[in-house]
């Protein structure tokens, strides 16, 4: 057996290897988002780390706007605060702004309306290019993939050597630019695009460093600071069969993705980074040690101008602050990348988790199989947490995990048909009578466990059919009898196994079940009725299949009492079942027997009532019932169906006269229920009315609002 164990153990892992491989290659690239989400979660569990003290945000704030206006400003206002930023020492800038249009709030254009003003007025344009000459100023630029539309591309003052590059790049190709007017272009000593391009779900977890344009490669902003800051002219982009792998410039060696993106080792969540608003720099109140010296990215973190990004650590990240990001990855040289031939190291990782996965669990048995997937899932992923963060190696988390996964599933269910026989044996102890959920606690549980006797809180339902015996006299034939039986009792034992009821037995024509034994059933005496209110109503279509087949109308009645049970395995050894035992069972069965007395469909007794968690019943109290063998009375209910035309001035009766009659105003409650019984006769008022009666012409008799029965 062991040996059969292991070679379809064996099998189903080439199998399930084979498989995901032929996955990992063909299956739409939209599933790959599953292990984004899976690395996201990664950043949200890994703490924040330390920034760069050399790059600070400039940050056009809701403080700027209240200040100098909405946005876009004059450009005399942008000309002082750049002025200000180069007069403290800037290491260098970066503008996350483009401006594309000519600043229409400038003087100058005064002259061009008004011919008659010889005077010469300044242009804000003029004077920003000019601080544009003098100062380390990096501009910013945006790629559109939409508009078709030829326009001279920026210059960039550096050369770009394609290395090993095999036209199997897959860059991003932009359409058309949106560049500064031409003076700021133009008076630029570089620039670079800005661009975040979002995944699927929008959320920014890489970002182009490159792209192509007009056959010509482009860096971004963030990429050109950090060239121009370290003084180097030449950048080179290297591939190789399978497309881009890495540039280099200077002492940097970027690894990149196939389209030349970086994956984003993102240091924390939005203004993790040094922030200054405008303001205060305009004002002077920065210090020049605040700025000297460093990366300055001047941006906006204002809701209303629309910069706000989401990355896995953050939702509302300005986008000023992913171009930080990255500049510090740079710096730090800390980026995460793919390994080299990264897809056939993924599938070396899918074959050996498999391989492991079946090897590992080999060695546990029942629930402790169950702690190892575990284990082994959370060891799993606390591996790829390392490799990701501190060897900055991005790999396909998902399949591995999927393949622990469907290893662990294969392995229990190898381990179940092996084990077969047991679990047949689990599963006679009460066969078809219960609800899977009950199954499911057997083949889980030893059958010590489950059989031992223990006192619970149940609620317990008996239901039989009215007249059986004429019904049997009329159908005739024993096996058109079972065969209306079946008709009859299947879908009643649907609907209690469906509401996580436990069939008993079947007595005849009645049927015995109980809630809340052997597991535990929450709400236990709402889901009794529930069954039995379904039961009532389905009688009609049953009948429509009996009654031309079999010439008789069904009707049942239902009795449900919640209390306390014996319940455990009873019988002789070899012969026993699992059943409960207890006067609160007796007590269920006569509540059955009394729907005859009461001509109602469905009995509960007040403990039932009181245990009901629901409240969209349609109920009335009926009586105070001592039933034989019992010396204490019990208050009964009726459970109204749709089935039963009772009108709520019909049950606003009723409960007058049922009161009237528990206080002994016999001759008031006599009154009311002779208007019941004119209202909608029933055999309820009709023996109200008797009992009435019959207080009354016997005054000497003492009065009590208990009905004694003397039969079952």
């Amino acid at each position: 057996m062991k040996i059969n164990a292991t070679l379809i153990k064996t099998i189903l892992s080439f199998i399930l290897a084979v498989l995901l491989t032929l996955g990992y290659f063909f299956i739409p690239k939209q599933f790959f988002s599953l292990d984004n989400k899976l690395r996201d979660f990664m950043f949200l569990m890994r703490e924040d780390l330390p920034k760069t003290d050399k790059i600070v945000i400039v940050d056009i704030d809701e403080k700027s706007l209240k200040a100098y206006g909405q946005w876009p400003w004059s450009r005399d206002i942008i000309t002082l605060l750049l002025t200000k930023i180069r007069d403290k020492g800037a290491g260098i800038i970066g503008l996350d702004i483009v401006f594309a249009e000519e600043d229409r709030s400038s003087p100058h254009k005064l002259v061009q309306k008004f011919p008659e003003i010889k005077q010469k007025l300044p242009n804000y344009d003029f004077l920003l290019a000019k601080c544009f000459q003098t100062s380390p100023i990096i501009g910013g630029y945006v790629f559109n993939f939409r508009e078709e539309k030829a326009q001279e591309a920026p210059i960039i003052p550096a050369v770009v050597i394609r290395r090993n590059m095999k036209d199997n790049d897959t860059l991003f190709k932009p359409n058309s630019v949106i560049l500064n007017i031409p003076i700021l272009q133009d008076s630029l000593y570089s620039s670079g695009f800005f661009n975040n391009i979002p995944d699927p779900n929008g959320m920014i977890r890489s970002v182009p460093l490159i792209m192509e344009y007009d056959h010509s490669i482009y860096t971004s902003l963030a990429l050109e600071m950090v060239r121009i800051y370290t003084n180097t002219n030449k950048l080179e982009v290297i591939g190789d069969e399978y497309g881009i792998t890495n540039l280099a410039f200077g002492k940097f060696d970027i690894p990149v993705d196939e389209a030349g993106r970086l994956f984003v080792n993102f240091r924390g969540k939005a203004h993790h980074y040094n922030y200054i608003s405008p303001v205060d720099i305009i004002e002077g109140k920065v210090q020049k040690e605040e700025i000297e010296g460093k990366f300055v990215l001047i941006g906006t973190s204002a809701l209303g101008l629309f910069d706000l990004r989401a990355i896995p650590l953050d939702s509302t990240i300005p986008g000023v602050e992913i171009h930080a990001n990255v500049i510090d990855n740079i710096l730090q040289n800390d980026i995460l990348h793919t390994p080299y031939n990264h897809q056939l190291v993924n599938i070396a990782l899918i074959w050996f988790f498999i391989i492991f996965t079946m090897i590992f669990l080999s060695f546990f048995r029942s629930l402790y199989i169950i702690l190892g997937g575990f284990f082994l899932l959370i060891s799993t992923y606390y591996i790829f947490f390392i490799l990701l963060f501190k060897y900055y190696l991005v790999l396909n988390l998902l399949f591995p995990l999927l393949a622990i996964a469907i290893s662990f599933l294969l392995t229990m269910a190898t381990d179940y048909v092996i084990e077969h026989k047991k679990v047949q044996e689990a599963k006679k102890i009460l066969g078809k009578k219960v609800s899977p959920r009950v199954m499911d606690y057997l083949i889980k549980h030893s059958e010590e466990q489950l059989v031992a006797s223990r006192e619970v809180q149940a609620s317990i339902f008996f239901s039989d059919i009215v007249g059986f015996t004429t019904i049997s006299e009329k159908v005739g034939s024993p096996d058109k009898l079972i065969s209306m039986l079946n008709t009859y009792m299947t879908p009643m034992v649907e609907s209690i196994i469906k509401q996580e009821g436990t069939i008993d037995k079947f007595i005849g024509d009645a049927v015995m079940a109980y809630w809340n034994a052997p597991i535990e059933v929450p709400q236990h005496a709402d889901k009794a009725l529930t069954s039995a209110i379904e039961q009532i109503e389905m009688l009609h279509q049953i009948n429509q299949i009996v009654t031309p087949k079999y010439g008789v109308v069904l009707d049942i009645g239902i009795g449900i009492h919640t209390g306390l049970v014996t319940a455990g395995d009873m019988g002789a050894e070899g012969r026993s079942d699992y059943t409960i035992l207890g006067d609160n069972v007796n007590l269920a069965s006569r509540l059955e027997g009394l729907t005859r007395v009461y001509d109602v469909q469905i009995l509960i007794s007040k403990d039932t009532y009181d245990a009901l968690e629901k409240t969209h019943y349609r109920t009335r109290t009926l009586d105070l019932v001592e039933v034989k063998g019992k010396s204490v009375a019990i208050e009964i209910f009726e459970v109204i169906c749709n089935t039963k035309n009772i009108s709520e001035k019909e049950l606003s009766l009723h409960h007058l006269a049922i009161k009237q009659f528990r206080n002994a105003k016999v001759q008031n409650a006599l009154v009311l229920f002779k208007e019941l019984e004119i209202l909608h006769s029933s055999k309820i008022y009709q023996n109200y009315i008797l009992r009435c009666q019959d207080f009354l012409d016997n005054p000497s008799k003492l009065f009590t609002p208990i009905l004694k029965m003397l039969t079952k």
